[in-house]
């Protein structure tokens, strides 16, 4: 029942207690409740009669107190005892005093409509803020309104019980009429899992909005939910693997019974099925309205793939063994809206044989070799093989789940070579790859302190070496020269480096094929002899020409030189290899004839020698 104005039954009352003594302004409210007390003549409570007041009928009185307040719901006893008649009571109901739940709805022509939705209360009364009466409604009923005006306006609902107080709390809303109601967008669809999908649309406050669905057509509609004051919502118990869904929303005017409804927008039934070194993408939903599809594969090896495809189905070939892809599909609509699909997720397989690797790169270290190489990109490896030869016959070394390898136990004398497969992660098994052998350096000391390398041809690569590089390091690690020699496999390294007595060397090969590192051999150490030279003869005639006995050497670092006559007498003995011999002996001229020398010399590398030979004495006239 719709009342306007003050409903008599709803306003409290004065109420004469129990035994007629006194009275009370209320004796029914919502907390807090204040009661006010009136003594009924020809009763007295004053100071010269005082009485005592227990409000809530737990024997805690007061004297003389005319107004009380009750902070709790509940029901109340209160008691007065006057000195000279004795008690008398009244009972006080204190009811809870929720804010009441109402709505408030937006409709054309300015008008709004409000409805209840509380049950606590017997009754409602309805301020529309504006000057016009209030209303008074019962619980869940609905009360139109219209302002005449668009422009802010704040509604109040307050509870009421019948003969109580009027002093319930009251609930407030604000809300802006609308001369028409604009129509509704759905500008995102989006399908979250298998069983729901989220639904992004333009929703304004205080209006109601109808969500229709439809399953596999844009026809047959029907009522899904009402939503209210929400710009989102998610629809549950769907089958969006089996289905496509339409959507359609409209602002309802509950005024004048009006809908605005928004342009359809649909979900796709979404399917991928991997096939050979492919994927299937087929999906069906409502095409019309549709103004494109756009499809989206993100791979999990960090590539991105757009493509709007013409429509289902669609194959993509683009992909490798081993890898998961993701698609999406995105159907956009002229006004912007879209509809995402569900993403689905495979693994691409494939039944092609691997390419074999072509090109193994060997790198002799110190206690072990290392082998690398690369493999086809279209093929994605996961575990190499890898076989090892020792005079020829394979045998199975060891697995690698990297594009490398090492082998301890690797010796240059055996001479070994490497072959090395793969298995891709699709359990495809490749060929086995072209023979990989390191170079193996060799070297030796000639007598005239030269030294000749020589080395084994590299193999490994499909295209082969473009050339070969040598170079000479001092003992302690120094690049002192290279020597660039192009396809042949020794050298004869004669220089003069009077600085250094041990020397490294390692070959090192280039392939003809860019991308590729150099293979690099082995290192040797050579260590040169500490050659000693001398002239045959000298002439100590004092022209200045060949007067000393002088010996050269390399690589000396001690020093000690005698020199005798035929007889075995000994004539001079130096301590520096740059002091010489005169030819006399203790200040007198030796006679021309042959003499011999013994020297005692260390070299650099701390070994001693013992060197040993003749000059011939000769005079000039």
């Amino acid at each position: 029942m719709i009342t306007f104005g003050l409903n008599w039954c709803a306003l409290g009352q004065v109420t004469t207690s129990r035994l007629g003594r006194f009275q009370v302004n209320e004796i029914k409210g919502c907390a807090p409740f204040t009661v006010n007390v009136t003594i009924i003549v020809p009763f007295v409570c004053d100071g010269s009669n005082p009485c005592d007041m227990d409000f809530e009928g737990n024997n805690v009185f007061q004297s003389l107190t005319f107004a009380y307040t009750y902070n709790q719901p509940g029901t109340f006893l209160l008691k007065i005892l006057f000195q000279t008649s004795g008690f008398d009571d009244i009972p006080i109901e204190v009811t809870p005093n929720p804010q009441p739940d109402f709505d408030v709805y937006t409709c054309g022509n300015n008008e709004v409509s409000v409805k209840v939705t509380d049950t606590d209360y017997d009754e409602y009364v309805i301020n529309f803020n504006d000057g016009s009466p209030e209303v008074t409604v019962n619980s869940l009923d609905t009360y139109n309104y219209n302002y005449g005006v668009s422009s802010p306006q704040t509604v109040t609902v307050r509870g009421r019980n019948i003969n109580a107080a009027d002093n319930c709390s009251m609930s407030s809303k604000s809300i802006t009429p609308l001369l028409t109601l604009p129509t509704p967008t759905i500008s995102r669809l989006e399908v979250l899992d298998n069983t729901s999908i989220r639904l992004d649309f333009n929703g304004l406050p205080n209006i109601q909005y109808k969500l229709d669905i439809a399953t596999n057509n844009g026809a047959t509609f029907q009522q899904a939910k009402v939503l209210y004051n929400t710009t989102v919502d998610t629809i549950i118990n769907l089958r969006t693997d089996d289905n496509y869904y339409c959507f359609r929303l409209s602002a309802f005017d509950p005024c004048n019974n009006l809908n605005y409804t928004s342009a359809i927008i649909c979900s796709a039934n979404f399917d991928l099925t991997a096939r050979n070194n492919a994927m299937d993408l087929r999906w069906a939903t409502n095409t019309v309205g549709v103004s494109s599809f756009r499809l989206v594969r993100d791979a999990s090896d960090g590539s991105l793939l757009q493509t709007t495809p013409p429509g289902s189905p669609y194959s993509d070939t683009g992909i490798t063994c081993g890898i998961d892809y993701c698609y999406q599909l995105t159907t956009n609509y002229p006004n912007g809206s879209q509809s995402m699909s569900l993403s689905k997720c495979d693994t691409g397989i494939s039944t092609d044989i691997p390419a074999a690797i072509k090109d193994i790169t060997a790198f002799v270290g110190q206690s072990s070799l290392i082998l690398e190489w690369q493999t086809d990109l279209r093929f994605i490896p996961a575990e190499f093989s890898i076989d090892k030869s020792i005079g020829g016959v394979y045998n199975f070394l060891s697995t690698s789940t990297q594009q490398s390898f090492a082998d301890v136990a690797y010796k240059v004398e055996d001479a070994s070579c490497y072959k090395v497969s793969y298995v891709d992660v699709c359990g495809n098994q490749s060929p086995v790859s072209l023979e990989a052998c390191p170079i193996r350096l060799s070297g030796n000391l000639q007598k005239d302190n030269a030294i000749s390398l020589t080395w084994s041809p590299y193999s490994g690569w499909s295209n082969g070496v473009a050339g070969y590089r040598v170079e000479k390091y001092s003992e302690g690690g120094q690049l002192l020269r290279t020597f660039d020699l192009g396809i042949v496999t020794s050298y004869i390294d004669d220089s003069d480096d009077l600085d250094f007595q041990t020397f490294l060397y390692v070959v090192k090969a280039t392939p003809v094929d860019a991308g590729l590192r150099r293979a690099v051999s082995n290192t040797i150490p050579i260590l040169k002899d500490p050659n000693l030279f001398y002239p045959s003869a000298f002439t100590p005639n004092g022209d200045n020409l060949n007067d000393i006995f002088t010996v050269f050497g390399q690589y000396v670092i001690n020093f000690e030189m005698k020199i005798f006559n035929r007889w075995g007498e000994l004539l001079f003995i130096a301590n520096d290899i740059e002091q010489g011999w005169d030819g006399t002996f203790r200040g007198n001229d030796m006679p021309e004839g042959t003499y011999t020398f013994i020297a005692d010399i260390k070299d650099r590398a701390g070994r001693t020698f013992k060197r040993s030979g003749s000059v011939l004495l000769m005079r000039k006239r």
